[in-house]
């Protein structure tokens, strides 16, 4: 097929597909992808190219992501941004399209994002946060509802340098660099956070498919392959003074292991190593907290002492 019948049928592709990344026309299980402008957004070295029907889509939803594009270049994998009267339709290419409303769309993109990096990355991925502080890093994990993205915001405060609250990546060797997404807050941790009060009430607000309400804050530091100095799994209570006790190297292994995907049914060997690299030399304890501001001391202790 030739860019012009492929234009044609795909009913008015208007950029060149090479400049996508593309040898063949978009399209998803709906039809041919209508696309008027991109950006590629690089992803820990994968390269997505996120091609939107319009400039106006690719105003209202990049922002948020902006830090992450680069030069136009071949993409590893396609993301398709569509407009349906009210409603915004986000597909993989050849997958099928979700349509939400406006407010919903910020959160879906950055799950079709998500879903396309755990195809594509050659790296373990670690559902937790992480945080810079002397060359080294801290990194958080717990179950969802556990305070992770909004612990590890208020923690700038007290010296650390925020460099993802989601996704964080492992070396084979086991060290741990950030997917850097911009900081996802739920709407109870909007007033808990002085220092960043004026950014949280600028910022859109959006809906996620899990009915919470957030809204995407920047990142304090850039990514970069750090070796793991503390791991703490969080423990929210409903009340209670603040502490941190310590776990041991198995019981830190199995929230790791809980963490973590590799792209794999069953844990290489490989993965296994990655994790022993991570946690050697590293100190590991859980937190037990329901108030911020203590727990933000008993942190900040436990990563002096160790």
């Amino acid at each position: 097929m030739t860019l012009d019948a492929a234009a044609e049928t795909g009913g008015g592709i208007l950029l060149d597909l090479m400049q996508i990344g593309a040898l063949e026309p978009l399209a998803t299980t709906s039809g041919p992808a209508r696309v008027g402008c991109s950006e590629t957004l690089d992803l820990a070295g994968v390269h997505v190219v996120v091609a939107f029907e319009d400039d106006a889509l690719r105003t209202e939803l990049m922002p948020c992501f902006a830090h992450l594009a680069v030069a136009p270049r071949r993409g590893d994998a396609h993301l398709v941004v569509q407009r349906d009267g009210d409603r915004i339709g986000i597909a993989r290419r050849d997958g099928d399209m979700e349509w939400v409303a406006p407010h919903e769309a910020v959160p879906l993109l950055k799950i079709k994002m998500t879903e396309t990096l755990f195809d594509h990355t050659q790296y373990i991925m670690l559902h937790a946060a992480q945080l810079g502080r002397d060359g080294r890093c801290l990194l958080l994990l717990g179950d969802a509802g556990a305070g992770k993205s909004t612990l590890a915001t208020a923690l700038e405060g007290a010296g650390f340098a925020l460099l993802s609250d989601d996704i964080v990546l492992l070396s084979q060797s086991g060290e741990a660099s950030a997917l850097p997404f911009p900081v996802t807050l739920k709407e109870g941790s909007w007033s808990l956070l002085d220092h960043r009060r004026a950014e949280i009430q600028d910022a859109g607000q959006h809906l996620r498919p899990d009915a919470l309400s957030v809204r995407y804050l920047g990142l304090s530091a850039e990514a970069g392959w750090k070796d793991v100095g503390w791991v703490l799994k969080l423990d929210r209570q409903p009340d209670g003074p603040a502490s941190v006790s310590e776990l041991s190297l198995a019981e830190t292994f199995s929230v790791l292991l809980g963490a973590a995907w590799s792209g794999e049914e069953a844990m290489s060997p490989e993965v296994f190593e990655a994790m022993a690299g991570c946690l050697n030399g590293a100190r590991y304890g859980r937190l037990i907290y329901s108030d911020l501001p203590r727990a933000l001391t008993e942190v900040s202790r436990f990563c002096e002492e160790g």
